[in-house]
């Protein structure tokens, strides 16, 4: 059984908390956060010490993981941190905020022993599709279109400074809340390797520094044509759409379901609440760190990561064609 400590209470958090009651082999043992209302919401519910400095924290033999659930700006330092003191890692993403912080820990001793949280890779619909890709049924990839309409208001930015600012959030709507989205574009069809990107902030101009709007045209490996646009400038959140176009048909996958044609070949287990469009993988992916030593590591997550970062590079020079390196 091991003992995991979460490292940040605020909007993540209470996710992993509940997740982690469903897992034989893990044991929510601590909270750290430096706010200490959170820590005395989360020890309200649940049975555990708490830490209000990580470095005093990552002291405690008694720990055996970490789950770095805090703003981004803090990842790369926590997960170093973690790594140098023998503990186990499950790190929300982005693994990293920055290009050249993602290249240094690509070179952390023991840096592919964290689990990185893409854990709609693990819906069912998402593995159906990995499965009817990989046996060839519809011919190879030619195109996959991503679509996210959400909606992120200014009471939502005003709940945490760390929130809409270049230097402590890294972006916007991109890097934040649709990296998923890409992200199982990208592990449908074999990884990215050019692209032309745009962003702007159509709704909260007076109110965030990044991006609540961005496009982008890709390339994938295998030369297919990629389209992804997402938003939190919409009114409400409707589920992310993907559609993957093959030589023989089409696949769709859509409001937790997986369409092809007009049959409905598979449904997700959808979280409950007003996000369920989040899916429900947390659980599992735990699961299988710890239990079964399963999980996605940083070379799992490396093209992801550039790909992001490279699309910002795109966008912040007026959409100029990028490699994915």
């Amino acid at each position: 059984m091991k003992n995991v400590c979460i490292v940040g209470y605020g909007a993540i958090g209470p996710v992993h908390a509940k997740a982690l009651s469903e897992v034989d082999k893990a044991t929510f043992y601590a909270v750290c956060d430096i706010d200490e209302s959170r820590i005395k919401t989360c020890k309200e519910k649940y049975d555990v010490i708490s830490y209000v400095d990580y470095a005093t924290m990552l002291e405690d033999s008694n720990i055996d993981a970490v789950h770095i659930c805090t703003p981004h700006y803090l990842h790369y330092e926590m997960v170093k941190q973690a790594l140098e003191k023998g503990k186990g890692v499950i790190c929300e993403k982005p693994l990293a905020m920055k290009s050249d912080e993602f290249e240094a820990m690509l070179k952390l001793p023991n840096i592919d022993k964290v689990a990185v949280v893409f854990q709609n890779r693990l819906n069912a619909c998402v593995e159906k599709i990995k499965s009817i890709l990989a046996d060839g049924t519809y011919g190879d990839i030619k195109g996959i279109r991503g679509l996210v309409t959400w909606c992120r208001s200014e009471e939502y930015y005003n709940s945490a400074d760390w929130r809409g600012k270049w230097a402590t959030e890294g972006g916007g709507v991109l890097i934040n809340q649709t990296i998923h989205t890409l992200d199982l574009m990208g592990y449908f069809a074999g990884g990215f390797k050019l692209l032309k990107a745009n962003m702007t902030n159509f709704s909260l101009d007076d109110i965030i520094e990044v991006e609540d709007t961005f496009t982008a045209c890709l390339r994938m490996q295998n030369d297919a044509k990629a389209i992804f646009f997402a938003t939190n400038a919409y009114s409400s959140n409707s589920f992310p759409d993907i559609e993957i176009v093959c030589e023989k048909g089409t696949l769709h996958y859509t409001d937790g379901k997986l369409l092809i044609g007009d049959e409905i070949v598979c449904k997700d287990t959808l979280a409950t609440g007003k996000k369920s469009y989040w899916g429900k993988g947390h659980a599992r992916l735990f699961h299988n760190y710890y239990s079964e030593n399963k999980y996605f590591n940083i070379y799992d997550a490396e093209n992801t990561m550039k790909t992001v970062y490279a699309m910002y590079e795109s966008a912040k020079n007026s959409g100029k064609e990028i490699y994915v390196k």
